[in-house]
């Protein structure tokens, strides 16, 4: 049985040189070849990491035949696209989130890894984290019982300029697909169901894009998740789950999350801290997502398709509350 997987990188901004820096401390990974529409773009990167292909145009690099599985780092709008691509030409996929901008976008990429039985994950990377797999084994051993409510937001501010990815409406840009969709996808990795209530709000800015918008989501159970994301505002990123009896709480930056804290009435708190690089921080998903191609499988547990497809049509309602209409949603697949 193979012992390695050779990754081929589609895209060459800051999110590939997070997941480059990060595989470096993978021992079964190798980054073998690159690709970048943007001339010049995928030479310096080679050149940078040392790499030994690099590609002009993305179908050379599917062409290679040392390529065993690709990362797709590439703006929202193009993931399908790019997916399709790389499916049709044999490859694995590990893709960055969002997966696809709607869910008919993800049940077509879907239908065809299952034909062409090909391993596919959206790259979300916080679900790998050690204090994340902590949260969850905390959860799953019933430390604080039913789950009656989830707080969670991520939020940035950048600088407005209507041409980047963050603002642009044809990028699939705003807070929703690039900050909300974290919070969204702990809830739903928590709570394992689509809610039967979901409201949203936002401030649509001069773009056309969300600039800020919450969400509120009600649970078959009576369980709720009040979420908040922004591109324009420097927002607190803290998480908390609220069990009936007792708490776990992320302090700061849930989604790099270093720390967590599970508080039970008439205890003492209990806190694990799990330092990393973070420049090295998508090591944990490389890794899941390496062990899962050598062992043959096609999903992976703790991200499987199941859970994007549900945080996809979620954010389709949500979209549809927000009278959000990005380019794909508009484009005959």
């Amino acid at each position: 049985m193979k012992k390695y997987v050779n990754w081929g990188i589609v895209g060459c901004g800051g999110i590939a040189n997070k997941f480059l820096t990060s595989s470096l401390d993978v021992d079964n990974v190798k980054v073998v070849a690159v690709a970048s529409n943007t001339p010049g773009k995928a030479e310096a990167f080679a050149k940078k990491y040392n790499i030994e292909k690099f590609y002009t145009d993305y179908a050379s690099l599917l062409a290679n035949p040392d390529v065993d599985a690709v990362y797709i780092a590439t703006t929202h709008n193009f993931h399908y696209k790019n997916a399709k691509q790389v499916l049709e030409a044999g490859k694995h996929i590990l893709c960055e989130k969002p997966f696809t901008v709607n869910s008919r976008e993800l049940r077509s990429l879907i239908s065809i890894a299952k034909s062409e039985n090909l391993f596919m994950m959206e790259a979300m990377w916080t679900r790998f984290l050690p204090a994340i797999v902590q949260l969850r084994k905390w959860i799953e051993d019933g430390e604080i019982g039913e789950i009656k409510h989830i707080k969670a937001s991520f939020g940035f501010s950048c600088p407005f300029d209507p041409s980047s990815r963050l603002y642009n409406i044809d990028l699939a840009g705003g807070a929703l697909l690039d900050a909300g969709i974290y919070p969204l996808s702990f809830t739903n990795m928590l709570l394992k169901e689509r809610p039967v209530e979901i409201k949203a709000i936002a401030e649509i800015g001069e773009t056309g894009v969300d600039e800020q918008s919450s969400y509120i989501l009600k649970y078959r159970n009576g369980a709720m998740g009040i979420l908040n994301s922004a591109v324009n505002t420097p927002m607190p990123s803290s998480a908390e789950i609220l069990g009936k009896k007792g708490r776990i709480f992320i302090p700061q930056q849930f989604l790099s999350a270093t720390e967590v804290i599970l508080e039970k009435e008439g205890c003492e708190p209990i806190t694990r801290i799990f330092n990393f690089d973070p420049p090295k921080g998508f090591k944990f998903e490389i890794q899941a997502a390496t062990d899962s191609i050598l062992n043959g499988e096609k999903e992976n547990k703790i991200m499987p398709l199941t859970d994007s497809l549900q945080l996809i049509e979620i954010i389709d309602e949500i979209k549809k509350q927000l009278g959000l209409v990005y380019a794909n949603d508009r484009e005959i697949i």
